[in-house]
């Protein structure tokens, strides 16, 4: 809003001009003042410190001269913007006082505001060691959030976001293999920094496979290589090498498959493997590893994609006094027939079970679980259902986390 004020002169009234630059620089001046000192506060301060004298000080003066800090949602400033790759940035953020960290491989929604609709996209974070988080986005064709991130989002800027959802998360697995392709590195990368933290003694078993598709694309290129110096066996594959073997000291094979896995992981069956990137590449990978004896209960996926549109079984299933049971809760819950055509998650809440849920398209995972028993119809990755986006096709339906 521009400031201006009013003058009188004989009588009449007039607007005084727009602006000068030096209102500007003065403003701007402002505004690095407060940012400053807001990451000084969350610094030396502390979020639980800062919150509770922000949350007794809430009034409408603090909230429009300090929002960042005087709000009771999660926001993050924009303090770097970082080219990682063709059409890959990372966004590092330092979020307010109500950022209470996350598990690694969790993601987070970006909230953007764009010609009046609000767009929610799912990104995972990486903990930083100075409390700062970064989010790496690979720029989609005709992608919206990305577009905006990447052509309009600069230092500064202040971001809306989500919690940390998710249960793509290490758990105390001895071995593990990481399977990843394009963007689908990301939340890798923030298991394996997590775990780097860590005193070796206390590390699992683990080895990294990510395969992108020209070496132009390779995210992470510098921490990928500075991870095989550390001992972490490391492979990186190019789909389409066009002659490459090795990029800035970086060693790279062609395209994974049964015999580039087996070759380097023989043990691959005894592993939980954590399996991310795009539909295709993780279809693939789900064959391959059945095919090498890796159960699936060992596999845990992650996707970033929208689900294509999903439709409900036919009415040549008759699902009035199937039972769906979510083990997970000790609960179970029997259809009728107005319940026929409901997704998962619908018959869910509808039947008053509070599951966690958050895009409601297929994308984040966050409603993902496991079919234990039965068959269901929809947005199926391996033995994983994305409640929201999938729908049961049988008389007896066992899910568990």
């Amino acid at each position: 809003m521009p400031f201006a004020t009013t003058w009188r002169t004989c009588g009449s009234s007039r607007r005084s001009p727009r602006p000068t630059r030096a209102w500007a620089l003065g403003l701007a001046m402002l505004e690095r003042t407060l940012n400053a000192a807001s990451r000084w506060a969350l610094d030396r301060v502390g979020h639980e410190r800062v919150d509770y004298v922000v949350s007794n000080t809430m009034t409408e003066f603090n909230r429009k001269v300090m929002p960042f800090l005087w709000t009771y949602e999660l926001k993050a400033v924009v303090e770097q913007v970082l080219d990682e790759a063709t059409d890959v940035k990372t966004f590092v953020l330092r979020p307010n006082q109500h950022w209470q960290g996350m598990l690694a491989g969790q993601h987070i929604e970006v909230h953007a505001e764009l010609n009046g609709q609000v767009h929610h996209r799912c990104y995972s974070p990486s903990a930083r060691p100075d409390g700062r988080i970064s989010i790496t986005v690979k720029r989609q064709p005709g992608g919206v959030v990305s577009e905006w991130l990447h052509t309009q989002v600069r230092a500064g800027q202040v971001l809306n976001l989500g919690k940390p959802r998710g249960r793509f998360t290490l758990g105390d697995q001895p071995k593990v293999l990481m399977l990843a392709a394009g963007s689908g590195i990301t939340p890798i990368h923030s298991m394996i920094t997590h775990l780097l933290s860590r005193p070796l003694a206390q590390r699992p078993d683990v080895k990294v496979m990510a395969q992108f598709r020209h070496a132009d694309d390779i995210v992470f290129q510098p921490d990928l290589r500075d991870w095989g110096a550390l001992g972490l066996p490391v492979t990186v594959a190019l789909s389409q090498p066009q002659g490459v073997t090795e990029t800035d000291g970086l060693k790279v094979v062609t395209r994974l498959d049964a015999t580039q896995i087996i070759r380097r992981c023989p043990d691959v069956a005894q592993r939980h493997v954590y399996l991310c990137g795009p539909d295709g590449f993780m279809q693939q990978m789900l064959a391959t590893l059945a095919e090498l004896g890796v159960p699936q209960r060992n596999i845990h996926t992650e996707r970033f994609e929208i689900a294509t549109a999903v439709q409900p079984p036919g009415t040549d299933i008759d699902l009035e006094g199937a039972e769906v049971v979510f083990e997970h809760i000790n609960m179970a819950i029997t259809l009728s027939k107005a319940d026929q055509g409901k997704t998962l998650l619908q018959l869910a809440n509808e039947h008053g079970l509070h599951l966690e849920q958050g895009c409601g398209k297929g994308a984040c995972g966050t409603c993902k679980l496991t079919v234990h028993e039965g068959e269901v119809c929809g947005n199926v990755l391996g033995s994983s259902v994305y409640l929201c986006t999938s729908f049961p096709a049988s008389r007896t339906l066992v899910l568990g986390a």
